[in-house]
């Protein structure tokens, strides 16, 4: 599947370079350097379009025999915890927000000091958290995240084909009628259509079964959609140190820490608006 927005990103990343040897610059290092330069955007922004919040039911296989905590793995995603917390079971249970993080060597020493039982840390790509969850308690967190690749695409699935919408009309896939490209199959029962990922099932549908080819659409992304200007910038960062430009380097890095430490500013100031502001502060004891 093409993609145009994409593609035109690359094309204005030689041109804002203003430099005759961008001309020879492979294209592979061009996505090398959008692809950076999206990393050290989402490892210094912290705005809404990059939260998430994701809710996760423990199992038995999240508590770790003879241990007091249980170990949750994280999205792939993950950047920088926002909050965690327990969600609220049975009545009266108000649930649980962790508000003490500790290092991993405090964690497991069973005798550093810990200002609250209720607490948590970070290691490798799992979340650990003490006291052990029950099986089936859910919990709760928000963070940070890197966005799908600048260049992704639909998947051609049939949770994608939108039934009652003309496929000139689909918003995530396109139909092409190539073979070789991934076929969804229809099928009616009923006077009722129904698309599936796989021909047994339309045919256990019913048995009249017509197949179609598709291939995905260019998938929105924040950062490259919106924010353009910041991923030129970051992308153009890189491109100089290929080049060996320092100049070109130096001017890049600052107006993308600039940019992003204007959003970031904006965001606390938005934050700050519609009522008074308190702060909870736990100084450990040291007051």
């Amino acid at each position: 599947m093409a993609t145009p927005l994409y593609n035109a990103l690359k094309a204005k990343v030689r041109d804002w370079a203003n430099r005759r040897s961008t001309a020879t610059i492979p294209d592979s290092v061009v996505e090398d350097c959008l692809k950076y330069g999206a990393e050290d955007c989402y490892q210094h922004l912290r705005v809404p379009p990059l939260e998430e919040n994701v809710e996760y039911v423990i199992t038995a296989d999240d508590n770790p025999a003879n241990a007091d905590y249980s170990k949750i793995p994280l999205p792939l995603d993950f950047i920088e915890f926002i909050y965690v917390r327990r969600l609220p079971g049975s009545t009266g249970d108000p649930g649980i927000i962790y508000n003490e993080i500790t290092d991993n060597r405090t964690f497991f020493d069973p005798y550093a000091e810990k200002y609250n039982r209720y607490h948590f840390a970070w290691k490798d790509d799992y979340l650990y958290i003490r006291p052990q969850l029950a099986v089936g308690e859910v919990l709760e967190f928000q963070y940070y995240k890197r966005l799908a690749l600048l260049n992704a695409t639909y998947s051609v699935i049939s949770a994608n084909y939108i039934i009652g919408v003309a496929d000139a009309d689909q918003p995530f896939l396109e139909l092409t009628g190539v073979l070789s490209d991934t076929p969804l199959y229809f099928s009616t029962s009923g006077g009722t259509e129904r698309v599936f990922d796989t021909y047994a099932e339309a045919a256990a549908y019913d048995p009249t079964v017509t197949t179609k080819y598709y291939v995905g659409r260019e998938a929105a992304n924040w950062l490259r959609d919106e924010k353009e200007q910041l991923l030129l910038w970051a992308s153009l960062y890189h491109v100089g140190a290929y080049l060996f430009d320092q100049e070109m380097e130096a001017t890049y890095a600052g107006r993308t820490k600039d940019t992003i430490e204007n959003l970031n500013r904006e965001e606390r100031y938005r934050r700050a608006k519609g009522g008074n502001v308190r702060i909870n502060v736990n100084t450990n004891g040291m007051i």
